[in-house]
């Protein structure tokens, strides 16, 4: 493929109305490898094919598309790219990208498939975006409000079984489609389970699957939804069930993280909060299994910015990371995406777990440079010093497949690359 600027040059020697269609073309292309192609209520949302384009960007495709599947997973199509890998992962968790494991890989914190090496690392703006996208529902198509989903049953004549005033269920308000104002007689399974499309009966009996939990199916043979028309619903249902553009969710203009005197400042400003509660600030030190360290509450209104901050004075050292969890008064809630800061030791540490650790587990090494190394050997020798196993190490946690070894006495040495070391002993039994 050319580069940008040989296609520029490209452009520049061709006719007028040419030239001018060429540019056209390779602006709509250009910023629709770069942005958000969707705009709902004055709020931007990628699709799935924003993503495949930033993916493409990246070059993953000569692992994971056009009939590659690396790990058993591709992303030629959103079908495949939203299931379990080779690890038995959620690739995507809707809503929730820091326990997808999609953004594991990318951020480079994956900590349960791979041995350490961040080898799929996206830029900070790239992870943004992919990030953006999961935790706004990780949508197929343009994100659907409430009225296109009604639109949607509208043209395939469901209301001939669920209007307002001869049916059980009905969809005619946004309460009726959520079934709050009806018992289901399916258990406790939800009619819309908001955030989780899998987990909602509507979404079962209309996704044309050919199962069905409870009861039957409502996709019916004279007037069925299109494959398209599901999607949206599923996408409606993923994105949060959104009433209107007035209900969705808090605008973040900003969200930062700094180290402050071994402390770390989190400031936040928000565009539009409407029926926002409070802001509940979570903390991780793997990317992963995050936990609440302080509530700020809401002090912003619609139509107005405000302005938020936090100090976190008890860090780690290391890789911290945090993120918002933003909560309405109903209790819905949604995440920011993550922020990282780390916080640099004045000499290098090593931990090792678990120790003894048994011949066929992974050793979990968290090793923290001094500042200015990012990488190092880790050897595994026998007590005689001979080297076993080398390989590299990275910031933070990895985990490192034992080579076979007997039941025995080891030490695990970490070098780096301006003569120093760590040396730790280790005891391996059966």
């Amino acid at each position: 493929m050319p580069s940008n600027l040989g296609i520029f040059e490209v452009i520049l020697n061709c006719q007028p109305l040419k030239k001018l269609i060429l540019l056209l073309t390779f602006t709509i292309l250009f910023f629709a490898g770069y942005g958000q192609s969707c705009e709902v209520g004055g709020s931007l949302f990628s699709t799935f094919e924003d993503i495949q384009l930033l993916l493409d960007e990246n070059n993953c495709g000569s692992c994971h598309a056009e009939g590659k599947s690396e790990a058993n997973w591709n992303y030629d199509s959103y079908a495949s790219f939203i299931k379990n890998g080779d690890c038995n992962q959620p690739i995507i968790i809707h809503g929730n990208a820091s326990d997808s494991y999609l953004y594991s890989v990318i951020s480079g914190t994956d900590k349960l498939c791979s041995e350490s090496a961040p080898t799929h690392k996206l830029s900070e703006t790239e992870l943004d975006r992919i990030e953006t996208w999961i935790n706004q529902g990780a949508p197929e198509h343009c994100l659907p409000l409430y009225p296109e989903v009604k639109a949607i049953f509208d043209s395939n004549n469901c209301q001939s079984c669920h209007a307002q005033s001869n049916a059980l269920w009905d969809y005619t308000t946004y309460q009726s489609i959520l079934g709050l104002n009806s018992d289901n007689n399916c258990g406790e399974t939800k009619t819309v389970a908001i955030g989780n499309a899998s987990l909602s009966l509507l979404y079962d009996k209309i996704n044309d699957d050919g199962q069905v939990e409870c009861g039957e199916p409502m996709n019916g043979a004279s007037s069925p939804l299109s494959a398209l028309e599901i999607a949206k619903v599923r996408d409606w249902i993923n994105g949060g069930a959104t009433e209107s553009a007035a209900t969705l969710p808090v605008v973040l203009t900003s969200f930062e993280s700094h180290e402050t005197d071994m402390s770390v400042t989190l400031s936040w400003t928000t565009e539009i909060e409407i029926a926002t509660d409070k802001f509940s600030i979570e903390h991780s030190t793997t990317g992963r299994g995050f936990e609440e360290i302080a509530e700020v509450k809401s002090t912003g209104t619609n139509g107005s910015s405000s302005s938020y901050s936090y100090r976190h004075d008890s860090p780690s050292f290391g890789e911290n990371y945090y993120r918002l969890k933003m909560i309405d008064l109903d209790g819905s809630f949604n995440y920011s995406n993550i922020r990282l800061t780390r916080l640099e030791v004045e000499t290098a540490e090593m931990s090792i777990s678990p120790n003894p650790a048994m011949k066929s587990e992974r050793l979990k090494v968290t090793w923290y440079p001094q500042k200015g190394q990012e990488q190092a050997y880790l050897n595994i020798l026998d007590p005689n010093g001979k080297n076993l196993h080398r390989k590299i190490i990275f910031e933070g946690t990895n985990y490192v497949r034992l080579p076979a070894l007997i039941e025995g006495i080891y030490y695990v040495l970490i070098e780096d690359y301006f003569g120093g070391f760590l040396l730790e002993r280790v005891v391996i039994i059966n």
